[in-house]
Protein backbone atom coordinates (compact mmCIF):
# COMPACT_ATOMS: atom_id res chain seq x y z
CA UNK A 1 0.00 0.00 0.00
CA UNK A 2 1.44 3.23 -1.18
CA UNK A 3 1.72 6.34 1.07
CA UNK A 4 -1.41 7.75 -1.09
CA UNK A 5 -3.94 5.10 1.01
CA UNK A 6 -2.87 7.74 4.15
CA UNK A 7 -3.23 10.64 2.51
CA UNK A 8 -6.61 11.44 4.39
CA UNK A 9 -5.04 10.77 7.81
CA UNK A 10 -2.14 13.48 6.60
CA UNK A 11 -4.83 15.90 6.36
CA UNK A 12 -6.49 15.35 9.19
CA UNK A 13 -3.34 15.75 11.29
CA UNK A 14 -2.43 18.80 8.85
CA UNK A 15 -5.42 19.96 10.32
CA UNK A 16 -5.74 19.76 13.90
CA UNK A 17 -2.27 20.82 13.61
CA UNK A 18 -2.88 24.27 11.69
CA UNK A 19 -6.10 24.37 14.35
CA UNK A 20 -3.85 24.30 17.59
CA UNK A 21 -1.33 26.79 16.07
CA UNK A 22 -4.22 29.18 14.85
CA UNK A 23 -5.69 29.16 18.15
CA UNK A 24 -2.59 29.80 19.92
CA UNK A 25 -2.30 32.78 17.20
CA UNK A 26 -5.77 34.55 18.10
CA UNK A 27 -5.32 33.71 21.52
CA UNK A 28 -1.95 35.85 21.84
CA UNK A 29 -3.40 38.63 19.30
CA UNK A 30 -6.48 39.10 21.49
CA UNK A 31 -5.52 38.98 24.79
CA UNK A 32 -7.16 40.85 27.22
CA UNK A 33 -5.23 43.83 28.87
CA UNK A 34 -5.54 44.80 32.21
CA UNK A 35 -7.16 48.36 32.33
CA UNK A 36 -6.34 48.82 35.68
CA UNK A 37 -3.92 47.74 38.84
CA UNK A 38 -6.69 48.76 41.06
CA UNK A 39 -8.69 46.24 40.83
CA UNK A 40 -11.18 45.23 44.18
CA UNK A 41 -10.44 41.89 45.11
CA UNK A 42 -12.67 41.72 47.89
CA UNK A 43 -15.43 41.91 45.92
CA UNK A 44 -17.88 39.46 45.74
CA UNK A 45 -17.34 36.76 42.87
CA UNK A 46 -19.77 35.21 40.50
CA UNK A 47 -21.35 33.39 43.58
CA UNK A 48 -21.90 36.71 45.70
CA UNK A 49 -19.91 35.14 49.01
CA UNK A 50 -17.11 37.56 49.94
CA UNK A 51 -13.92 35.61 49.32
CA UNK A 52 -11.91 34.94 53.04
CA UNK A 53 -8.56 35.00 53.47
CA UNK A 54 -5.94 35.55 50.82
CA UNK A 55 -5.72 34.60 47.27
CA UNK A 56 -2.69 32.81 47.83
CA UNK A 57 -4.40 30.66 50.23
CA UNK A 58 -4.06 26.48 49.55
CA UNK A 59 -6.58 24.02 50.19
CA UNK A 60 -5.62 21.42 52.22
CA UNK A 61 -4.08 17.67 50.98
CA UNK A 62 -6.82 15.81 51.98
CA UNK A 63 -9.24 17.89 49.26
CA UNK A 64 -6.89 16.57 46.43
CA UNK A 65 -7.21 12.95 48.23
CA UNK A 66 -11.06 12.63 48.20
CA UNK A 67 -11.01 13.95 44.83
CA UNK A 68 -8.32 11.57 43.25
CA UNK A 69 -10.45 8.64 45.40
CA UNK A 70 -13.72 9.94 43.76
CA UNK A 71 -12.28 9.60 40.39
CA UNK A 72 -10.61 6.57 40.67
CA UNK A 73 -13.35 4.73 42.55
CA UNK A 74 -15.97 6.40 39.93
CA UNK A 75 -14.03 4.79 37.02
CA UNK A 76 -13.90 1.57 38.58
CA UNK A 77 -17.67 1.36 38.84
CA UNK A 78 -17.87 2.13 35.16
CA UNK A 79 -16.04 -1.42 35.18
CA UNK A 80 -19.45 -2.55 36.15
CA UNK A 81 -21.94 -1.73 32.88
CA UNK A 82 -19.74 -3.17 30.78
CA UNK A 83 -19.81 -6.64 33.07
CA UNK A 84 -23.82 -6.25 33.27
CA UNK A 85 -24.22 -6.58 29.20
CA UNK A 86 -22.00 -9.27 28.35
CA UNK A 87 -23.91 -11.06 32.06
CA UNK A 88 -26.18 -12.28 29.07
CA UNK A 89 -23.83 -14.06 26.62
CA UNK A 90 -21.95 -16.01 29.15
CA UNK A 91 -25.58 -17.12 30.79
CA UNK A 92 -25.75 -18.54 26.74
CA UNK A 93 -22.54 -20.21 26.59
CA UNK A 94 -22.48 -21.77 30.54
CA UNK A 95 -20.15 -19.25 32.02
CA UNK A 96 -22.48 -17.56 34.39
CA UNK A 97 -19.98 -18.69 37.09
CA UNK A 98 -16.73 -17.81 36.06
CA UNK A 99 -19.08 -14.81 34.98
CA UNK A 100 -19.59 -14.26 38.15
CA UNK A 101 -16.83 -15.17 39.90
CA UNK A 102 -15.04 -12.70 37.61
CA UNK A 103 -17.06 -8.92 38.70
CA UNK A 104 -16.60 -10.81 42.62
CA UNK A 105 -12.77 -10.68 42.51
CA UNK A 106 -13.07 -7.32 40.88
CA UNK A 107 -15.19 -5.77 43.65
CA UNK A 108 -13.55 -7.40 46.76
CA UNK A 109 -10.65 -5.72 45.37
CA UNK A 110 -12.30 -2.40 45.33
CA UNK A 111 -13.61 -3.15 48.91
CA UNK A 112 -10.48 -3.97 50.11
CA UNK A 113 -8.77 -0.85 48.42
CA UNK A 114 -11.81 1.16 50.55
CA UNK A 115 -11.03 -0.39 53.73
CA UNK A 116 -7.31 0.79 53.32
CA UNK A 117 -8.07 3.80 52.73
CA UNK A 118 -10.43 4.17 55.52
CA UNK A 119 -7.67 2.73 57.82
CA UNK A 120 -5.47 5.15 56.61
CA UNK A 121 -7.49 8.13 57.50
CA UNK A 122 -7.48 9.59 54.05
CA UNK A 123 -11.02 10.64 54.05
CA UNK A 124 -10.49 12.39 57.60
CA UNK A 125 -10.45 16.09 57.32
CA UNK A 126 -8.96 16.65 60.62
CA UNK A 127 -12.16 16.69 62.41
CA UNK A 128 -12.28 13.86 64.47
CA UNK A 129 -8.80 14.63 66.11
CA UNK A 130 -9.88 18.21 67.02
CA UNK A 131 -12.48 16.45 69.60
CA UNK A 132 -10.38 13.82 71.10
CA UNK A 133 -7.84 16.49 72.19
Amino acid sequence: MALSGYLGLFIYFAIMAATGIALVAVSHLLQIAVKSDKYDWTRPYECGVRTEGLPSDRYPIHYYLVGIMFVIFDVETVFLIPWAVVGHDFRQHDGQLFWFVEMLVFLIILVVGYLFLLQQRVFNWGHEDKENK
